[in-house]
């Protein structure tokens, strides 16, 4: 599937700029003025390639082309002959106008996709910046890499939205950078879907540590690839756009993205389960994880227990103000409810002889244990029981709620009969 040939998209800018105005659709500018505007949507053209398709669309009555004196907008019409080339188009302004055939022409016409788009957030872009090199190099510069941003980080108001619309529609291929920080970003999910609705190829690249089985769809629908994967991403692209792959050095280039990738701010927290064995009964207690590179402070922490493995009905040992329990019936299971949270108003002597928060502030690398927040489970238990999910969620603040599920199963041992 190659690129739209020099020809068809030098006439797709040259009827785009003539219907900018629908009503009149016509413009009138010398030929510097006209080059230049096409080179904007075509940048490797030569004149003869403009003048030809000038040239080409009068001769198929898509447009007309004229010159005008002081008192007439369409006073002199272009011969068609070649003789006449230097003086018309060369020489002054000149001007092109749409006809009845040309307008019907241009409603049935598509913009050549002749790009490749790489869609990402603005605290990535770093990242986004060393693929679109790499994508340059391998492919020697045959067509161009665009790299947008978050409109939120970047600014630019209208025009720059506008500008970001015109790329994503000469798209052929839309690669979405995806990580935990950008994967629920509404601006990524926006131009991932444009790419879609216009029949682009759109690829998800999922990186620091996104796994594909977290994405909600469309994004969830889509082949994607892993960053590392940098050949196979490469392939993708050679084949969409049709342009052969040059020798490139991709481990070099993997170890630049990811240097780079790890350079990035991250704030992940995960909750650890410690399991202890009291017979007849396990106490399962808790340490909540800074895995990220950025100082993160914890503000609330919730973990769901099927309620059928504990030894009973939980009982809160701390005010309510910290700790919040109450049975919830999620997909017909009955879930024990258990939310640790920061307090937040100033605790009085008759509430609290000694006030405690759930965790201060965490540095990278950094665990400490919620004292509060632990749940006894029955002893023994059946196989199947240690597969039940235990979920949690954890709220941080500037960070989004990090969600995810655990078992039993690898920290509990069912003692031989």
């Amino acid at each position: 599937m190659g690129q739209h040939p020099l020809s068809d998209r030098l006439e797709y800018a040259i009827l785009q700029i003539v219907c900018r105005d629908r009503s009149d659709a016509r413009h009138q500018n010398s030929w510097g003025g006209w080059a230049t505007s096409v080179r904007r949507s075509v940048p490797e053209f030569a004149n003869a390639d403009l003048l030809s398709s000038f040239k080409r669309l009068r001769k198929q009555g898509v447009i007309r082309l004229t010159k005008a004196d002081s008192q007439r907008y369409h006073a002199y019409e272009y011969s068609g002959q070649e003789s006449d080339d230097n003086e018309f188009f060369y020489c002054g302004d000149f001007n092109a106008t749409i006809t009845d055939e040309g307008r019907g022409h241009w409603d049935r016409s598509e913009e050549p996709k002749t790009t490749v788009f790489i869609s990402h957030i603005g605290e990535e872009k770093a990242v986004a910046l060393r693929l679109q090199m790499l994508i340059q190099t391998a492919f020697s510069n045959a067509f161009p890499v665009f790299v947008s941003s978050n409109p939120a980080s970047l600014g630019g108001g209208e025009e720059w939205y506008h500008h970001i619309l015109d790329n994503l529609a000469k798209a052929k291929v839309v690669l979405v950078l995806l990580s935990p920080e950008s994967s629920d970003k509404q601006w990524i999910n926006f131009e991932a879907g444009f790419g879609k609705g216009q029949k682009s190829n759109v690829v998800p690249i999922a990186f620091r540590g996104l796994s594909f089985d977290t994405l909600d769809y469309p994004l969830k629908g889509l082949q994607g690839y892993y960053l590392p994967d940098l050949e196979k991403i490469l392939k993708e692209i050679s084949g969409r756009m049709g342009v052969p792959l040059g020798a490139v050095d991709l481990a070099a280039a993997w170890k630049d993205i990811n240097d780079i990738q790890l350079e990035l701010p991250a704030k992940k927290l995960a909750l650890e389960l410690h399991p202890t064995l009291s017979y007849p009964k396990w106490t399962c207690r808790f340490s909540i994880v800074n895995n990220g590179n950025r100082d993160v402070e914890p503000l609330e922490v919730t973990v769901w227990v099927p309620s059928t493995i504990l030894t009973s009905p939980f009982q809160p040992v701390i005010d309510s103000a910290i700790l919040e329990v109450q049975e919830r019936n999620i997909e017909g299971v009955m879930y024990t409810e258990i939310t640790y949270r920061n307090h937040r108003e100033p605790m009085t002597p008759e509430r609290f002889s000694k006030p405690e928060r759930l965790v201060a502030c965490l540095a990278p690398g950094m665990k400490s244990e919620l004292r509060h927040l632990f749940f006894e489970v029955r002893y023994p238990l059946e196989a199947h029981e240690l597969e039940n999910p235990i979920k949690y969620r954890i709220v941080a603040r500037n960070i989004k709620p990090v969600e995810r599920v655990i078992t039993l199963k690898d920290k509990l041992v069912i003692p031989k009969s």
